[in-house]
């Protein structure tokens, strides 16, 4: 087994995934790491469909992993972000978070992902700066027709209005203050 085959079983799992069917999911992505165990994306992918079953201990190590495996790999990070999150580890989550950005500036989904943990944090000045981040930069992604985008995020449209109607709501919020 090899790249190649990872690579269908992770198209797989990210069907899975879009389905909502994350068993299904976590069974393609764990086909991915046996068939190629040093991909930083297959243990990520893995990490996010167990996330999905709130399994956070389980996704925790495959994001660990995944950064281990690729230092530079941003989306693990914010993924690392994610399931601390969901644990109540608010300063573990801040710190993957900022470690993604530090990585890549422009990475709109690190930038939503901190923007949110800032807002259940109460720091909404932070908050609001990271919100405006990420709408500016996901905004900036190129949708000509022939031509690959420059970052794919995890926001779909319906996700994309209700991060624009919170960064609506942090500014009500700091206007009455």
């Amino acid at each position: 087994m090899g790249e190649a085959e990872a690579r269908s079983f992770l198209e797989e799992g990210e069907r899975h995934l879009q389905n909502g069917d994350y068993e299904a999911a976590e069974g393609a992505f764990t086909k991915a790491v046996d068939a190629a165990p040093g991909s930083a994306v297959a243990h990520s992918k893995l990490g996010v469909a167990l996330a999905n079953q709130r399994r956070y201990e389980a996704a925790i190590s495959h994001f660990n992993q995944a950064v281990a495996l690729q230092p530079g790999y941003a989306p693990g990070y914010s993924n690392l972000g994610n399931a601390y999150r969901e644990k109540g580890m608010q300063t573990e989550a801040v710190v993957a978070y900022e470690r993604a950005l530090a990585i890549d500036p422009d990475y709109w989904v690190a930038h939503q992902n901190l923007g949110a943990l800032y807002k259940e944090m109460g720091r909404m000045g932070e908050a609001v700066q990271h919100f405006k981040k990420a709408t500016r930069l996901s905004a900036r992604r190129s949708t000509k027709p022939g031509e690959r985008e420059r970052r794919i995020g995890c926001l779909g449209p319906a996700a994309q209005l209700m991060l624009l109607v919170m960064l609506v709501a942090a500014f009500t919020v700091l206007a009455i203050f």
